[in-house]
C-alpha cells in the first residue's frame, strides 16, 4: 500500500455502497498436470482486447495466494494482468527481497526487521503457511527471482521501493539478463523521477508523489513525460471523495501528455464500477483478474467479499496461527511476570473443556509496554480510505478469568502502539462484557466460557454473546472508520489482545480465537455455542437470504482460431473456480495454456500436450457452492467432442416436498457424510458413511443439505411445504 501525504482529502456527498461479506476459499498451483506446455503464439494478450490495464497488489493474485511469493506472481501473470506491484526492501547483507512489512512476523514463521536479517536466514523461512496450510514452504523470493519469474511470462513488475537503490536496481536487471524496461518504478517525488531516469533512461517510471497546487500547470506534464514517466497514481478515494473536478481535469491533462492515470488499492465491485465510469487506465487490485472481468467483458465483478476466517489461533504451545499471521508478544520478552505460558487445563489445574485435558495459554497482565500483537489478515474492502479500516468484523474467545486484583480485564486493544484505553473490558467480580460505561450480562470467574463481539460500526454497535446467547448491544456513536475498527492495512498497522494504555487488567487463560471479516448473525452464534474441546468451528453457514448458484446449463464449448473455450453460466452474484482431473484428483487450474480460470469462460490457448482424458469442471460460488457437469477432454481439434456426465453427489426428491425427503446416495461410488442446515444455519441432522437412499422426516421451512465425501462437497437447497 503506497502512503501519499501530498494531496489532501476532497469530500463529496455519494450514495452510499452496499459491501456483501465473504468467507474462506483457497487456491493451489499443480503445475504438474500439464505434461508440457507449448509456446503460446507470439503477440497474444487479452489485454490487446482491452485498453484497461490489471495490475496485482502485492503480487499477481493476493487475494487468494501468499502475497510478494512467487507463487502469487505467477498465478497473475497465468491470468494476463499488466503488472505486478510488488514490495522490495534491503536485508542485512544488502541482497533485495519481496516483502511489505518492515519486519517479517505478519508473513512468515520468523519474528524480526527486513533489514537486521540475512537472505540466508529469510530463505529459511515459511511465508506461506499464514495465507493457508497448503501453501506450507512458500519461500520469500528475492528481486532477481521475481525478474526471471516475469521475463519468462513477458510482464512486468512494479516495483513498490521501500528503499530508494536506483544502482542497486540497475544491477539486480543486468545480472538478472533481463531488459531495463521490464519493472515499473514508482517515485514519490521528482528528485526521484529525474535520478530514476539518469541512471535507467529506459525503465518506465510511474509518479505518485506531490501533485502541483495548479493542476493545469504545463511544467509539471511536461517534466514527468520528458524524464520517463508513463503514468501518475493516486490513491482511489481520492476520486471518489473529491467535491470538485481536479481529478477529471488531472485525468484529462495527463491523456494530453499521453501520460495514464492509475489508482490503487480497489477490490469491491462498486468501487469497480466507479472508477471505470470515471475512466481510471489502470488499478491496483488484490483481484485483477476479477478486475479485468469487470472493466473488459462487463461482468458484474463477482461475490465480494466472500466471508471468511481471517484468523484463528488454538495456542498449541506456540502463538501460530491455526488460521492466518502468528501472534507476536510485544516488548521485553525476558521480564518474568510479562511472558506467556503454555499448557494444558490439566497441568494448570484448571477445569477441562467437555471433559478434557485441552491445549491453553496463560497470557500475564501486561503492563504499558506490553502486549499481544495480532493481523486480522481481511482484505481491503468497500471505499479504500486513510484509515485503512474494516467496520465489520466478529472476534469469538475461549476464555477463562480467574479472579483477580483489578477491576478491569482488557480483552480487545485496536490501538497497534498501546496508546489509549482497551476498547472492551471485562468488568468487576461479575465480569461484565462492555466499553464506555455499557456493560452487559456477565459471567462467574474461573469458568471457561465463549465470548463473541460482532461489531458492525456502519450501524455504530457492538452485540455481545456468551456461550451462543445474546446478552447485549453496545451503542457505539460515530464509530465508522473510527476507534473500533480493525486496521487492514496489512501489516502497515496492527491491533493487540489483552493489553491496556496503563495496565488495566488481569492474567486469564485462553484456548482458541478466532476472527471472521464479517459481522455473524445470531443464528450463527447460537450455533457455534459454548466452549468446545476441538476449539471454535471454522463452518460458514449460509444465510437466510442466500441464493446458492444454479447453473442454467452444462458446460458448452467452442473454438476461435486458435484458442478453445468452456462455458457456463451461474448467474452476476457469484464466483468461478475452474478445475481439471488428469487423475489425480480435482485441482484448481494453472498453467499458461490457460486464461480465465476465474470467469465463466475458460479459454485453452494450446490443446497439443494435454492428456485426452483430462476432466473439467466449474464451481460457481458464494458463501455456498454449486458443482458443474465433467467435461471429458477428448479432442477439441476434430469436433469438440464433449462426453458429459451428471457428476452430482446426490439427488433429493421431491423438491418442494410435503416432508418426507428422499436423498439419493446411489450416483456416489464412496461413503458419504450428510448434514442439514435450517436457513438460520441450525444444523437438524448429520450422519457419515451413508451410502443408497435415505429419508427424512422435514418441518414446514427451506433448508441446505450437505453432502461430503473425500474429493468434494455439495449443497441442495430444498424447500418443505404443507
Amino acid at each position: 500500500m503506497k502512503i501519499n501525504n501530498a494531496v489532501g482529502s476532497f469530500r463529496k456527498n455519494k450514495q452510499s455502497i452496499d459491501f456483501k461479506q465473504y468467507r474462506l476459499s483457497g487456491t493451489l498451483d499443480f503445475s504438474k498436470i500439464l505434461i508440457s506446455i507449448i509456446l503460446i503464439l507470439s503477440g497474444f494478450s487479452i489485454q490487446a482486447q482491452c485498453k484497461f490495464k490489471p495490475i496485482g497488489h502485492r503480487g499477481g493474485s493476493s487475494y487468494n495466494y501468499p502475497e510478494n511469493t512467487l507463487i502469487s506472481l505467477e498465478q497473475g501473470f497465468i491470468e494476463d494482468i499488466f503488472a505486478a506491484e510488488v514490495d522490495v526492501r534491503f536485508t542485512a547483507d544488502s541482497a533485495l527481497v519481496l516483502m511489505h512489512d518492515s519486519y517479517i512476523d505478519r508473513t512468515t514463521n520468523g519474528i524480526g526487521d527486513v533489514k537486521n536479517l540475512t537472505l540466508d536466514y529469510l530463505k529459511t523461512l515459511d511465508a506461506g503457511s499464514w495465507k493457508d496450510s497448503r501453501y506450507a514452504g512458500t519461500p520469500v523470493p528475492t528481486l532477481k527471482e521475481a525478474l526471471l519469474l516475469a521475463n519468462k511470462y513477458q510482464k512486468k513488475l512494479y516495483l513498490n521501493m521501500k528503499v530508494f537503490a536506483p544502482k542497486l536496481i540497475a544491477s539486480t536487471l543486468k545480472e538478472a539478463g533481463v531488459a531495463d524496461d521490464i519493472v515499473l518504478l514508482d517515485p514519490d517525488d521528482l528528485e526521484k523521477v529525474e535520478i530514476y531516469h539518469k541512471i535507467l533512461p529506459n525503465t518506465p517510471l510511474v509518479y505518485f508523489g506531490e501533485l502541483p497546487e495548479a493542476i493545469d500547470d504545463p511544467v509539471f506534464y511536461k517534466f514527468l513525460k520528458d524524464n520517463g514517466v508513463i503514468a501518475i497514481e493516486i490513491p482511489a478515494d481520492y476520486v471518489y471523495n473529491s467535491n470538485d473536478d481536479r481529478f477529471d481535469k488531472l485525468r484529462d491533462i495527463a491523456h494530453s501528455y499521453q501520460l495514464e492515470l492509475w489508482a490503487y488499492t480497489v477490490n469491491d465491485p462498486a468501487y469497480f464500477k466507479f472508477l471505470k465510469e470515471f475512466g481510471i487506465d489502470a488499478l491496483e487490485t488484490d483481484r485483477p483478474s476479477e478486475a479485468y472481468q469487470f472493466f473488459c467483458n462487463n461482468s458484474s465483478g463477482g461475490y465480494f467479499p466472500e466471508k471468511r476466517v481471517t484468523a484463528q489461533w488454538d495456542f498449541k504451545q506456540n502463538l501460530f496461527g491455526t488460521i492466518g499471521s502468528k501472534l507476536v508478544l510485544m516488548g521485553d520478552t525476558s521480564i518474568a511476570n510479562q511472558k506467556i505460558e503454555f499448557g494444558t487445563t490439566e497441568s494448570f489445574n484448571l477445569s477441562p473443556i467437555e471433559n478434557s485435558s485441552v491445549g491453553i495459554a496463560r497470557i500475564p497482565a501486561f503492563d504499558s509496554e506490553h502486549a499481544l500483537r495480532f493481523f486480522s489478515n481481511i482484505a481491503p474492502e468497500g471505499i479504500p480510505g486513510g484509515l485503512d479500516c474494516d467496520n465489520t468484523y466478529s472476534l469469538i474467545f475461549d476464555i477463562l478469568k480467574p479472579a483477580g486484583k483489578n477491576q478491569y480485564t482488557a480483552i480487545l486493544q485496536t490501538s497497534n502502539n498501546n496508546s489509549d484505553d482497551a476498547d472492551f473490558f471485562l468488568l468487576g467480580e461479575d465480569n461484565g462484557l462492555g466499553i464506555l460505561e455499557q456493560y452487559n450480562g456477565g459471567f462467574a470467574d474461573s469458568t471457561w466460557v465463549r465470548l463473541a463481539l460482532v461489531f458492525d460500526l456502519y450501524k455504530e454497535k457492538l452485540d455481545e454473546y456468551l456461550n451462543g446467547k445474546y446478552v447485549g448491544t453496545v451503542v457505539l456513536e460515530d464509530s465508522k472508520n473510527g476507534r473500533f475498527c480493525l486496521n487492514n492495512n496489512w501489516g502497515v498497522q496492527s491491533s493487540n489482545l489483552f493489553s491496556d494504555n496503563d495496565g488495566e487488567t488481569n492474567p486469564i487463560f485462553v484456548s482458541s480465537i478466532q476472527i471472521r471479516n464479517y459481522a455473524m448473525s445470531p443464528d450463527e452464534i447460537e450455533w457455534l455455542g459454548k466452549p468446545t474441546a476441538t476449539k471454535i468451528d471454522q463452518s460458514i453457514l449460509n444465510g437466510s437470504t442466500l441464493l446458492c448458484p444454479e447453473f442454467e446449463s452444462d458446460i458448452t464449448a467452442s473454438h476461435d482460431e486458435n484458442t478453445y473455450s468452456l462455458h457456463v453460466s451461474a448467474g452476476d452474484s457469484v464466483n468461478y473456480k475452474w478445475e481439471m482431473n488428469a487423475g489425480n484428483g480435482w485441482e484448481r487450474i494453472t498453467g499458461n495454456a490457460f486464461r480465465n480460470s476465474a470467469s465463466p469462460t475458460l479459454k485453452i490457448l494450446n490443446t497439443s500436450d494435454l492428456s485426452s482424458d483430462l476432466k473439467f469442471r466449474c464451481i460457481a460460488y458464494n458463501d455456498c457452492q454449486t458443482i458443474s457437469n465433467e467435461f471429458l477432454f477428448e479432442d477439441l481439434h476434430t469436433g469438440l467432442k464433449i462426453p458429459v456426465w451428471d457428476q452430482n453427489i446426490f439427488r433429493i426428491y421431491p423438491n418442494p416436498s410435503s416432508g418426507l425427503v428422499t436423498i439419493d446416495l446411489t450416483e456416489t461410488s464412496e461413503p458419504v457424510e450428510v448434514k442439514v442446515y435450517t436457513v438460520q444455519g441450525i444444523q437438524v441432522f448429520q450422519k457419515s458413511s451413508l451410502s443408497g437412499k435415505i429419508q427424512l422426516k422435514l418441518n414446514q421451512g427451506t433448508y441446505f443439505i450437505q453432502v461430503l465425501n473425500q474429493s468434494k462437497k455439495e449443497v441442495k437447497k430444498l424447500l418443505v411445504i404443507d
